[in-house]
């Protein structure tokens, strides 16, 4: 913060007072310049007037020159939340719907999840236990969008509580054991699996079959126990344009889309779901397998390629 404070406060400042300072000089006669502060207080209300309504995410505000009618716009183009304060509403919705559980919490960035849970009162933070911590997977799951992202969807199994800013989601709080949601949430699941399950699966291994209906990928996995999630599972798609790629993915050719099982993916009835949807441009291949660290700490992976040209499984 002192970065802003120093470098940016300060001269917005003076460039703000510098231009109602010209203005007023501008305005000769009385009535121009009284209405040259209305119209400067006018302006300072109605900024005002949207940081009220947007606290406590006060810092995701953006001035009506910039498209906040889109949806998910902000959150693909612009940092909204960089130093991740909207986990705190994340805890606190868990901790309100859940209040005589111990909380088994997982988060896209797990230092900002226990930094958060710092600032709650001592007897909600004893409810909190990080992943890292438990050592064992997780019952809850909390993303957040504190820098740009690709414009893919937030994850939709699952859901408990989202947050929107500007019609930017900015904190999503997802429950992962389905055994602990309500039924609309289990029976979402279940219907996402019979719809995968009834056609052939685009990709099939040992640890999972993979189905593709439109833009949405989902994984499969019978007779699944939690430890089973804890491998990374890895996601990266190759446009048959180069140029749909980001300027710093082009020369690898790949977007990268790998991510933690309880961020997409719910466990329910014995089985395991994840489902994400793949960009909108044109796709020629995926890579999609596992990574993970063996008991030595060796970094191991499986993956194969799925040639969307062709249909041909590798």
């Amino acid at each position: 913060g002192w970065r802003q404070m120093y470098f940016l406060y300060a001269p917005l400042c003076l460039l703000a007072a510098c231009g109602l300072r010209g203005l007023l000089a501008a305005a000769g006669r009385p009535w121009a310049r009284r209405g040259a502060w209305v119209l400067a207080v006018a302006a300072l209300a109605v900024m005002a007037a949207d940081v009220v309504r947007l606290h406590p995410h006060q810092a995701a505000y953006f001035n009506f020159l910039v498209d906040r009618s889109t949806p998910e716009r902000l959150r693909t183009r612009y940092g909204m939340l960089y130093w991740g304060t909207e986990y705190r509403e994340g805890l606190e919705h868990l901790l309100a719907r859940y209040p005589d559980a111990t909380l088994h919490v997982d988060a896209a960035s797990e230092w900002l999840l226990r930094n958060n849970r710092e600032i709650l009162p001592a007897a909600a933070r004893d409810r909190i236990v990080t992943a890292g911590e438990a050592g064992r997977p997780a019952n809850f799951f909390i993303s957040s969008v504190s820098v740009p992202r690709y414009p893919l969807p937030p994850p939709s199994l699952g859901v408990l509580h989202a947050r929107r800013i500007h019609g930017s989601t900015v904190l999503t709080v997802k429950v992962v054991d389905l055994s602990l949601a309500d039924e609309a949430a289990a029976a979402a699941a279940r219907a996402a699996y019979r719809a995968a399950a009834a056609g052939e699966p685009l990709f099939r291994s040992a640890a999972f079959d993979l189905h593709l209906d439109g833009r949405t990928l989902t994984w499969v996995m019978e007779s699944c126990r939690p430890e089973d999630t804890r491998r990374t599972f890895l996601l990266e798609a190759a446009p048959v344009d180069p140029d749909d790629l980001p300027a710093r993915r082009r020369e690898r050719g790949w977007l990268g889309r790998s991510f933690r099982f309880e961020e997409y993916g719910v466990r329910f009835d014995g089985r395991c779901l994840a489902r994400r949807t793949l960009p909108d441009f044109p796709l020629r291949a995926l890579r999609v397998g596992r990574r993970w660290r063996d008991e030595a700490g060796e970094r191991r992976r499986e993956a194969a390629t799925i040639d969307l040209s062709a249909a041909q499984r590798r």
